[in-house]
């Protein structure tokens, strides 16, 4: 989903970063290292913890990022996520993160991510439309056995009229059942059923047990894929591939997690609830190489 603008320092180190990712992990085990900028807290109550305690983390130590219980309904969106980023940014490269989504109930509007983000309010390629290159992995609490996967390429707001591409899969881990952005649909939120994954994992729920989570990005492609460490290893979600710029990223940018709140049930299109009670993000590790 997109967000507000980057800084313009970031923007410049951004664009002069070399195309492919540089080295990093985390494990969460000590407090955050200037590795990440400040955390972004913006509801009350909304909080920031590592270490956390969490014996089923791989070394007991996790981030916990705490999105609040009642906050104002009208406060929807990414800019009221409780978030961290890091201060580098990174290019091609595999992205891979163990964590476990908040649970909530089916009529909130609670998401969360795992992602990386590029948006410095320019039309690099002067076509018109801003660029805003990012990729996600997106968690609905009301939709616990699907996952969102979307890779953008432009998007920006006019006096409450939006202009993007994006590519989506939505993959329901439980059925098989899978729907993405149909040809020619990519300046649009519609998705249309396609052909189901070869396997399913029933019990899948992702704020019921932890996962690992990998994208894989290179000048031509984006592969998502999944590891449920239920012994099968890494499986494939999904592989976009085309052109640089248009269908695939390619300007570096920082990793990214939050928990925010979307005014609008994305399964249902009704007005979400907002949490009744805190809602936490779980991250165990983080890793790009």
């Amino acid at each position: 989903m997109p967000r507000a603008p980057l800084p313009i320092a970031f923007v410049v180190v951004s664009l002069l970063a070399p195309l492919h990712a540089r080295a990093f992990d985390e494990t969460f085990a000590a407090p955050l290292s200037p590795a990440w900028v400040t955390p972004r807290t913006e509801e009350p109550g909304a909080a920031v913890i590592v270490p956390a305690t969490d014996r089923r983390a791989t070394d007991g130590k996790v981030a916990q990022l705490v999105f609040p219980g009642h906050t104002d309904p009208a406060h929807g969106g990414p800019a009221w996520a409780t978030e961290i980023r890091t201060a580098a940014s990174f290019g091609y490269g595999t992205f891979e993160a163990r964590l476990r989504t908040p649970r909530a109930t089916r009529r909130t509007g609670l998401v969360s991510g795992f992602f990386t983000y590029f948006n410095d309010g320019a039309d690099h390629d002067s076509d018109g439309i801003v660029d805003n290159h990012e990729i996600d992995f997106e968690f609905l609490a009301s939709e616990p056995s699907s996952i969102y996967l979307t890779v953008w390429t432009e998007y920006e707001e006019v006096g409450g009229v939006e202009s993007f591409r994006k590519t989506t899969r939505k993959v329901d881990l439980a059925t098989g059942r899978t729907w993405q952005t149909p040809p020619g649909g990519e300046a649009s939120y519609a998705l249309v059923e396609v052909a189901p994954l070869s396997w399913t994992a029933r019990r899948f729920r992702s704020s019921n047990a932890w996962a690992k989570y990998r994208f894989a990005w290179s000048a031509g492609a984006v592969e998502f894929a999944v590891d449920l460490e239920d012994g099968a290893g890494w499986r494939t979600l999904w592989t976009l591939t085309g052109a640089p710029n248009v269908v695939i990223p390619s300007i570096p940018a920082p990793l990214f997690f939050n928990a925010w709140h979307n005014v609008v049930h994305w399964d249902t299109g009704l007005d979400a609830r907002v949490p009744g009670g805190k809602a936490i993000l779980r991250i165990d590790a983080a890793s790009v190489h």
